[in-house]
């Protein structure tokens, strides 16, 4: 048994190097994070740790004073508090924690499975199909959720089925809590789990089968409670926990998102072609994906673990957990052929399919190599070492086999587009800004630019913005006030009415540099407007249309998208007023002369004598 622990955490041991190894190589080269500086997520992630590090409240949003985070809470608590600590870069705080969070999701999957499974090879085995280096380095909330949140769930929830303990009720609470706090689809995926688990293992099994006892017409209550309480402990924990967030959503908006908010920016799983598409491609995706190496593997394994579900009399605790885990989280997957088709709604089956299935997929192909290992130790042989070779021999190979798959997904990483991106340096005129800012401002101080110039701001300082991107901002909180004032302030001829709204919204400063136009607008070399990027838009309405007309704003009516990076048939269009480019006075001062009464430059940045970049502090509106 001794050395049988020591084969165990050996084998653990080298895992856990190989990853980190990986790991490393991958972000030694990145000065930057391989992503689009102008509206990626990792840098809105980063924009949440920043806001962290420099005095932020995780529970509050990132960019915008007064509403919430729309990337939740716990990774950016962590990252922000790590850089704060130990007085790091944020970047590099959220590189630290890469490792960390690698190292946990092994260390996870691989207990969670020797827990299954009862043998460290195969647990090595599902190590190496559930991480990857594709997803390296793990540097958002999503991912970790998908490699931390959701295999610790699935392991304390195994743990607490097989023993309902105080103790075991207490650790899934707290879990679901922080999942709660973790991530939005997670929490929803993750109580439909474990309702699941309650009308599975506390209902049925554990109720009607052993605890409800009649005395002629006389049912134990007592039994039903001492069933039913630990499974109250854990939604008492878990919730009270999740409502850090939660309660606003539920009690103050009663989950009412802004006008047109769930349609623009979500595929349409209305339609009915949207909703077979899916589950075509989970199928090919799952049983019969031969890109790669890897992904065949695990196709093949799959295969095998499902029939095995269906075939194998084994019924032992594990592998009814198997069972229940397939079936559990297949239903919450497609739950949208119910709900959306009768009720008109779903709880995002794309990333309940990520963050759940994706996990309880590699319990699935896990069990299929447990089952193939089973069959081989069956097979007749004359010695029984042997059959022993046969084992380590189909062990070997499998590991062989998955390693190579981990090298080539290796070297096809660096070869994708915006992991390229993170090899570049950072604008110098944002990295000068930066500095500046965070000697002379504070985290919640707010600032009046392009959308997108904000969003670069706001990830390398934490401040906070006026106008942001649609996609990255609080659910809950209606933009299109902000955008019109913006509006306003901008592009208005009313003076006062200017110095009124940068007083509401208490904007601190105004930033300007050369990308200003190309933020929102493509224009050619000849003034032409070719095309849009993020530019200030309002969803149409007669009353919007009369303001902007009042203020003599430029505007055009135009039937698209609501978002740059939404586009195309799976995305709905909508009748929106655009801010138009007609508006700019000059490139450099695009903003009409009126806003100068309240401006004052406090900083710049120069290219090759000129002046690419500046600062305005607002003054003279108090």
């Amino acid at each position: 048994m001794h050395s049988q622990k020591k084969i165990t955490w050996a084998v653990l041991s080298l895992l856990i190097i190989f990853f980190l190894a990986m790991n490393y190589l991958l972000l030694k080269p990145l000065v930057s994070l391989p992503s689009p500086l102008y509206g990626g997520d990792y840098y809105h992630q980063l924009g949440s740790t920043n806001h962290v590090k420099y005095g932020g409240n995780p529970l509050v949003s990132p960019n915008v004073v007064g509403s919430l985070p729309i990337y939740f809470v716990v990774y950016p608590a962590i990252t922000g508090s790590i850089a704060k600590i130990f007085n790091m870069d944020a970047m590099a705080a959220e590189f630290f924690f890469s490792y960390v969070i690698l190292m946990a999701s092994a260390i996870l999957i691989f207990i969670l499975t020797q827990k299954l499974f009862k043998n460290y090879f195969i647990s090595a085995i599902s190590v190496l199909l559930f991480i990857s280096p594709a997803r390296m380095p793990v540097i958002k909330y999503t991912d970790f959720a998908y490699f931390v949140m959701m295999p610790l769930l699935l392991f304390m929830v195994y743990n607490f089925i097989n023993k309902a303990s105080i103790k075991n009720s207490l650790f899934l609470g707290g879990v679901y809590g922080l999942i709660g706090l973790t991530h939005s689809v997670a929490f929803m995926a993750s109580s439909l789990l474990l309702l699941s688990v309650f009308l599975y293992y506390g209902v049925y099994s554990g109720l009607f089968n052993n605890s409800l006892k009649f005395k002629g017409n006389h049912i134990d209550f007592k039994k039903i409670i001492k069933a039913v309480l630990p499974y109250a402990i854990v939604f008492v924990i878990g919730v009270s926990i999740a409502m850090l967030w939660w309660f606003k959503p539920i009690f103050v908006f009663h989950g009412q998102t802004p006008a047109h908010y769930s349609e623009w920016n979500s595929q349409n799983w209305a339609s009915l072609s949207v909703q077979f598409k899916f589950a075509f491609d989970f199928i090919k995706e799952m049983f019969f994906s031969f890109n790669d190496l890897g992904n065949g593997l695990r196709s093949i394994f799959s295969i095998i673990g499902a029939f095995g579900l269906a075939l194998v009399k084994n019924r032992r605790d594990s592998i009814r957990y198997v069972q229940f885990l397939v079936v559990a989280s297949l239903i919450i997957t497609f739950h949208y052929f119910i709900t959306q088709n009768l009720f008109g709604f779903n709880f995002i089956p794309n990333y309940i399919n990520y963050l759940l299935l994706s996990s309880v997929s590699v319990v699935l192909s896990t069990f299929g190599v447990y089952l193939v290992y089973e069959l081989i130790k069956k097979i007749n042989l004359k010695e029984e070492r042997q059959k022993n070779y046969l084992v380590y021999a189909y062990f070997s190979v499998l590991i062989i086999l998955l390693i190579l798959a981990q090298f080539k997904a290796f070297n096809e990483r660096p070869k994708e587009k915006w992991y390229a991106a993170g090899i570049n340096q950072l604008p110098l005129q944002l990295v000068g800004l930066k500095d500046y800012l965070v000697k002379n401002s504070n985290v919640y101080n707010t600032i009046l630019t392009t959308k997108e110039i904000g969003f670069a701001i706001n990830a390398l300082t934490g401040r906070k913005l006026l106008v942001v991107r649609r996609a990255h901002n609080d659910p809950f909180m209606n933009v299109e006030p902000r955008e019109l004032d913006a509006s306003i302030i901008l592009y208005g001829d009313d003076v006062q009415a200017k110095k009124d709204l940068l007083k509401k919204y208490d904007v601190k400063y105004l930033y300007w540099d050369y990308y200003w136009l190309q933020s929102e607008y493509y224009i050619n070399e000849q003034g032409q407007v070719t095309g849009w990027f993020d530019p200030l838009i309002m969803f149409y309405s007669p009353e919007k249309e009369a303001t902007l007309s009042s203020y003599n704003i430029s505007y055009f009516k135009q039937y698209t998208w609501v978002d740059p990076a939404l586009k195309g048939d799976t995305y709905k269009q909508f009748d929106l007023l655009f801010i138009s480019p007609q508006n700019y006075y000059n490139f450099t001062h695009p903003w009409k002369p009126g806003l100068d009464n309240y401006l004052q430059e406090v900083w710049n940045y120069s290219s090759n004598g000129n002046v690419i970049s500046r600062l305005y502090k607002i003054v003279n509106v108090q």
